[in-house]
């Protein structure tokens, strides 16, 4: 069964519980009111594009379902009350409107609860170590309890993306199941980042010739409320000052596993978004914006200079590369702010120069280079710049890049904002809604 815009269904499915676990024992128990049941549906507002087939931002497996966690709390003391877990199968597709697709329960599923003040909440695809975490746990859990992701593909593990609810939903439930509707709105856990060249892209600096472009997502933060921060901020369990900043929080990225290809518009004119290459970043916030703080694309690629610097037993001369067409490490150095910078193939000829006019020697392993992105530069809210929020989708267009950009993968300058980072990238990046794509498309059974 392919589960596509289920993810919608999902979403809805999540809010809707069939049976539930019932088990009082969570923090401030409350006295039961009289059993009932309610029905839920999923309201998937669409993207403001047209719906076309080349405008979907979603693939199949970004948009997958395979289980709904439907967990219920007593709205005045936030105690938990039942947990229910559906599967996709359980949901279907009702009419669409202009504005939004909407899922529900089969009419033979039926989530038990009792009259009465309830919050309910549902998460897409949640590891089960999570659930079981939640059960019995009070509704501030959701919110202020972090939730720590070791492994970045915990959120995105076998095309099963992770999801929770945008919000809450408040509920005074009765008797008569008929007034019990719940409409529940979940997001993915993780952004969508994709990188391609523009079909005019040019390169500028060092003359020489760059291989593949790959690129992955770097600093990606292991912690997360399940429930989003509070608008505007959406401060997550990492929202620190840079005296209080740790790197333990994030993971970085590891070539070749964490990194895909760039897509080229060269050769690849009209791509659809299956054609895609993308890499994920979980939701990153912070307070000093700094770039050690937020999360980046790291763009790798290999450089094959023209030309190096020799030393002809008399003096340092440039000259055509010998060795043009073969990939090697070499080394850059800049005597000054003021003065060019002089590549190498020679290490000691290189130390030799630096003897002579002064600066430090880099060292570019293998050829390897390295150029970064910073994502969300002109946010929606100026309070969110930077920022990387759940369920967005970044496609970046790279439209200059300057060789042979940097020897490492670090960001430019740790301590400053991106505003201060040195650009030898320019990239366009559009903010888009990560929408999927209708489930009227693929057969469900």
């Amino acid at each position: 069964m392919k589960t596509n815009f289920f993810v919608v269904a999902a979403l809805a499915a999540s809010a809707l519980l069939a049976s539930c676990d019932k088990d009082h024992t969570g923090t401030n128990p409350e006295e039961e009111g009289k059993p009932t049941t309610m029905n839920i549906s999923l309201n998937f507002p669409k993207a403001p594009q047209t719906r076309a087939t080349a405008d979907e931002n979603a693939t199949d497996a970004e948009a997958n379902v395979q289980t709904v966690d439907v967990f219920i709390y007593y709205t005045s003391s936030g105690g938990f009350q039942s947990h229910t877990q559906l599967t996709a199968g359980q949901l279907i597709q009702r009419q669409s409107t202009n504005n939004a697709d909407v899922y529900t329960t089969k009419e033979d599923v039926k989530i038990e609860t009792t009259t009465g003040a309830k919050t309910v909440v549902a998460g897409i695809n949640l590891p089960e170590n999570l659930v079981k975490d939640l059960i019995d746990q009070p509704y501030s859990t959701l919110l202020t309890v972090a939730q720590t992701f070791d492994k970045r593909d915990e959120l995105t593990k076998a095309n099963n993306f992770v999801m929770f609810s945008k919000d809450a939903v408040h509920k005074v439930f009765k008797e008569d199941a008929k007034d019990n509707d719940v409409t529940l709105q979940c997001q993915r856990l993780v952004a969508k980042v994709t990188v391609e060249t523009a079909a005019s892209m040019t390169q500028g600096g060092v003359p020489g010739t760059l291989g593949a472009l790959t690129f992955a997502v770097n600093n990606f933060n292991k912690k997360l409320f399940l429930l989003q921060g509070e608008a505007p901020l959406h401060k997550d369990p990492n929202w620190a000052s840079a005296e209080q900043h740790d790197q333990n929080d994030y993971i970085d990225a590891v070539y070749p596993v964490d990194y895909v290809s760039v897509l080229s518009r060269k050769n690849v004119p009209s791509p659809s978004i299956d054609q895609y290459e993308a890499s994920y970043a979980a939701e990153n916030t912070s307070e000093g914006k700094l770039q050690k703080e937020i999360s980046r694309v790291t763009v790798r690629s290999t450089f094959i200079l023209d030309q190096i610097t020799i030393f002809d037993g008399s003096d340092f001369v440039v000259i055509n590369n010998p060795k043009k067409g073969t990939l090697e490490t070499f080394y850059a150095v800049s005597p000054s702010s003021a003065e060019p910078t002089s590549y190498f193939t020679d290490e000691s000829t290189a130390k030799s120069f630096v003897s002579k006019y002064g600066g430090n020697v880099l060292p570019y392993k293998d050829g390897v280079c390295y150029w970064t992105i910073f994502l969300n530069k002109i946010p929606e809210k100026p309070e969110n710049k930077w920022d990387v929020l759940r369920n967005d989708f970044y496609k970046c267009n790279i439209t200059r890049i300057i060789a042979p950009g940097r020897p490492g993968p670090e960001p430019p300058d740790p301590e400053e904002k991106p505003d201060d980072a040195e650009v030898n990238i320019t990239a366009d990046i559009e903010v888009m809604f990560w929408n999927t794509r209708p489930m009227t498309d693929y057969v469900l059974e």
